[in-house]
């Protein structure tokens, strides 16, 4: 890929609210008859099963991981124009659920710059956020784009019980998360990269992953958070036939954005949302924001979903200062709308 028409907006890859959040709205639909078949087939020991293969634990027990396992990084060439100042590596790293790819992208002499992780909406990969992680590092940044393991899982297996698919859909959401902490990782390891100046930026599925980080992962200090709604967990419980409320209370509790972002320090989440978006339902948005800490910037775009070029051009400028990324910019590379 190379850096040609950085100036064009964003386009939508997926319009698809595939989350856990509708996931789960689907799967709660269907519960009441399917927990009569459930019981038939395995009695009471279907839903132990699952509830032993997803234990309660601490608050931050399912996002933990060993951070003393080799990342075994791997960097392949580089995949844009030679002649372009900002170069676009291939990168790829081990989490405990399976490697992920990503692009590293940085100026030309880059050493101990601020940097920010580029995550995308339901169904893409590292590629949908490319263009603004080229602007941002015409600005003097490292940026890295990966591609969340939830966009590389494999087909759903048939046969699961609503209860399974819900379980399934919780470990895809701590395998995103754990998956950017990872990340945190490799930048922190890297000389051209400052720790204590790493930020993140998310779209639709992705905003959801921060939205949880934000309240968990005090290495990264900046959210920019695009296009990202939750439903409260109330609301799935009350969806559940009285015998499986509790299940599903206890397997989507730990994962709830709300109760994350609620937890992110004053200050470091900047929320951009659609007042035409067509995807996550306006009352997701609106209860994101309400969780969100005194101090966190709300602004709205007259933008469906993929907003629009005005909420890049803020992004980045929210980015360049809350970081800070102080340039100066670099020699002929475009740093965006």
């Amino acid at each position: 890929m190379t850096a040609s028409d950085p100036n064009r907006p964003l386009r939508r890859r997926d319009v698809q609210y595939l989350h856990v959040a509708t996931s789960v709205r689907s799967i709660a639909a269907g519960l009441a008859a399917a927990a009569v078949l459930a019981a038939l087939a395995t009695g009471c020991g279907g839903s132990a099963s699952t509830s032993r293969k997803e234990p309660a634990a601490a608050p931050r027990a399912p996002f933990a991981y060993d951070a003393s396992r080799p990342l075994a990084v791997g960097v392949g060439g580089r995949v844009n124009d030679v002649s372009y100042p900002i170069a676009i590596r291939d990168v790829s790293y081990a989490t405990p659920s399976g490697r992920v790819d990503g692009y590293l992208v940085e100026p030309k002499g880059a050493k101990h710059l601020p940097a920010v992780i580029f995550v995308h909406g339901a169904g893409g990969d590292r590629r949908q956020l490319l263009f603004p992680a080229v602007w941002l590092a015409g600005r003097r940044a490292v940026s890295l784009t990966i591609t969340e393991p939830s966009s590389v899982a494999r087909v759903q297996p048939s046969g699961l019980t609503p209860a399974q698919s819900l379980a399934r859909d919780r470990r895809l959401a701590v395998a995103d998360v754990v998956a950017v902490r990872r990340a945190v990782d490799l930048l922190s390891g890297l000389p051209e990269v400052d720790p204590k100046r790493i930020g993140y930026l998310g779209w639709s599925l992705g905003a959801r992953t921060g939205a949880v980080l934000a309240g968990l992962e005090r290495r990264i200090g900046a959210f920019v958070l695009m296009s990202g709604g939750a439903t409260p967990i109330s609301a799935y419980v009350a969806q559940a036939p009285a015998s499986l409320r509790a299940q599903v209370r206890r397997t989507l509790s730990p994962i709830d954005p709300l109760r994350w972002i609620s937890r992110a320090r004053p200050g470091t989440v900047f929320l951009q949302d659609g007042s035409r978006d067509e995807v996550v339902p306006r009352a997701a948005l609106l209860a994101l924001a309400h969780a969100a800490p005194k101090g966190t910037l709300l602004r709205w775009y007259a933008a469906p979903h993929e907003l629009n070029r005005a909420a890049v051009r803020d992004q980045l400028s929210w980015l360049a200062r809350k970081l800070p990324i102080d340039g100066p910019a670099v020699a002929d590379a475009k740093t965006g709308p």
